[in-house]
Formats: structure tokens, C-alpha cells, sequence
């Protein structure tokens, strides 16, 4: 008798055994397939979970646009390096931050790189730097600031700007005319421009030009073949507000340089007859293969030339 009650209590303790230990298989199964499907949601809806280097383009309001276009660039390489994009840039002319501001937000995230668009070359916004991270590499377009702690800039040989230029006056007047550069600038950039641009134009005695700080009232047009170059965004837009006043709009037309959201309306609306800017997307993947660049390598090239792009005033 003892030894059937012996016998049934261990079939008892089998029969348990075995109900736990299928219920732990069937909580392990479950709990196992539960977090493959959380993984495969995040690798679905935030590529950056599983991307090595997260990189953030930013600037000022006033250049959301280009920088759109150059985060279009960017972003066709992420997969090429492994890496996710993202554009900070404030929404409004109401929501504006300062470039420093922006920057700040950037070194904040602790991002692999940034690339920023700069407005001046007297902009030094300083690129905060926390000693128990990596450095931050800053790559930098728009504006080239020489003193700016960058490891390359994406931008404009100003020599051949100054050709492409002085090539398209010479379309608008084949007869001969009056060139108007406005400038009170003495950087180098805007020298080696205009100097080029006087190089162009100096075998085509017909063609005056000269160099001028501003456009003031009293100023006079003496024929209706006259050109006006601006070299600055800032400038360019003025000088399209001046010039509509001034002038009437047969006797002049105006070459400028810049591509924000301001310039685009001008030019559509006419004040603007051309708008040299750069091609933002490109800059935007010379940008990404120059900051991996310098992470493979320890270094980068601190000029790259980009391609200038010429956009015309419907007729």
C-alpha cells in the first residue's frame, strides 16, 4: 500500500513538472516573439535606431529653403555611411534663434557632425564642446568665416564666380553699357570676385564699370543699358527695393547673388533679372563625404568648391 501511494505521488510530481516547465516554454515563445516584434517596429519606424552616426543641419530661418535642398543631399547617403540626417531649422520668422542658438541645441544632442549655414563672414558662432564626449566635427557653406573653428567649408571659388558673372553681362550687353558693382566690402573673397569679373570684362572697351558702395538718391541712369551686381543676400535684396523705386524697370537689370526664400520673390516678381546661388543638394552630399571623410581619416579637405547655379527672372 505504501509503495502505490509512493508511486502516485511521483506521478503527481512528474505531471507538475512537466504543466511548469510547458508554461515556461510557452511564456519564454511568447516573450521572445513580443520583443522580436519590437524590434523589428523600431528598424521599421526610426532607421536611427540602428544607425552609427547621427548627423544635424542647421541655420537661420531666412535660409530654410537651401537648407531643405541640402538636407535632401545629405540624406541620399545616410545608408552610404551609415548614418541618419536631420534638419533643425525654426519653423517661422517668429520662431527665429540666433545661429549661436542653434548651435548650442546641436553640441547638446551630442551629434557626430554637424553642418551649419553660415549668414556672415564676421559670424563666429563657437561650437560648445563637453571634454567627457567626442569632438564634434563642423562642416560650414553660405558664407566663408575664417576664423570659425570649422573643419571644412562647402562653397564658391570666387575667381571663376567672378567669370560666370562678367559672361553673362556680356549677353545682356553686346552693345556696350554701364556695370554697377555694389560693395563696401574689402574681404578677400569679394576682391578676387570683382577683380575677376574687371579681368573679364576688360577687353570689351564699350562696357564701363565701376565699383560702388551704395546706390544713392541722387543717382542717375544715362541710358537704358545698365547692370547692377550685388554680392551679398543682404545687399541684393536692398538693392531690389531701391532700384524698383528708383528706376523704372527697362533701364536697368539686376544680377544678385543668394537663394532665401526673400530672393526667390524678387526674382519671380522681376526686381531680380538673375540669382547666382550654389546647388544645395550637391553641397549637401560634398558636406556628408567630407565630415566622414575626416572621421575615417583624421582629416578633410578645409575648400571645396561648389557648383554655382544660375537661376533667370521669367520674361
Amino acid at each position: 500500500m505504501e509503495k502505490k501511494k509512493q508511486r502516485l505521488i511521483k506521478w503527481v510530481l512528474l505531471i507538475l513538472t512537466l504543466i511548469a516547465l510547458l508554461f515556461f516554454m510557452i511564456l519564454f515563445y511568447t516573450t521572445f516573439k513580443q520583443s522580436r516584434a519590437i524590434i523589428k517596429t523600431k528598424n521599421e519606424y526610426n532607421p536611427a535606431d540602428t544607425c552609427l552616426y547621427h548627423i544635424i543641419i542647421t541655420g537661420t530661418y531666412e535660409n530654410q529653403s537651401f537648407l531643405t535642398e541640402l538636407y535632401k543631399g545629405a540624406a541620399s547617403l545616410e545608408k552610404s555611411y551609415n548614418a541618419v540626417v536631420d534638419l533643425h531649422v525654426p519653423d517661422s520668422q517668429a520662431g527665429t534663434a540666433s545661429l549661436q542658438d542653434l548651435i548650442d541645441y546641436c553640441s547638446f544632442l551630442n551629434a557626430d557632425g554637424i553642418i551649419a549655414y553660415i549668414d556672415s563672414p564676421e559670424d563666429t558662432p563657437v561650437l560648445l564642446q563637453r571634454n567627457d564626449e567626442p569632438f564634434i566635427p563642423l562642416i560650414t557653406t553660405g558664407q566663408f568665416s575664417p576664423n570659425l573653428d570649422q573643419i571644412s567649408y562647402v562653397g564658391v571659388n570666387y575667381w571663376e564666380m567672378g567669370k560666370r558673372v562678367a559672361d553673362e553681362v556680356l549677353g545682356f550687353l553686346p552693345q556696350g553699357g554701364n556695370v554697377y558693382i555694389i560693395s563696401d566690402s574689402i574681404s578677400t573673397n569679394t576682391t578676387n570676385l570683382i577683380s575677376s569679373v574687371q579681368r573679364t570684362l576688360q577687353d570689351s572697351p564699350q562696357i564701363h564699370f565701376s565699383v560702388i558702395e551704395d546706390i544713392p538718391q541722387s543717382f542717375t541712369l544715362e541710358s537704358n543699358s545698365n547692370i547692377f551686381i550685388s554680392l551679398t543676400e543682404d545687399d541684393t535684396i536692398m538693392s531690389a527695393q531701391q532700384l524698383s523705386e528708383q528706376f523704372p524697370a527697362y533701364s536697368y537689370k539686376l544680377l544678385g547673388f543668394g537663394g532665401n526664400e526673400v530672393c526667390q520673390l524678387y526674382l519671380q516678381k522681376g526686381f531680380i533679372t538673375e540669382l547666382f546661388s550654389l546647388d544645395p543638394e550637391r553641397i549637401g552630399k560634398a558636406a556628408i563625404q567630407e565630415l566622414f571623410e575626416y572621421r575615417n581619416k583624421g582629416y578633410a579637405n578645409s575648400y571645396v568648391t561648389a557648383e554655382v547655379k544660375i537661376t533667370k527672372a521669367e520674361k
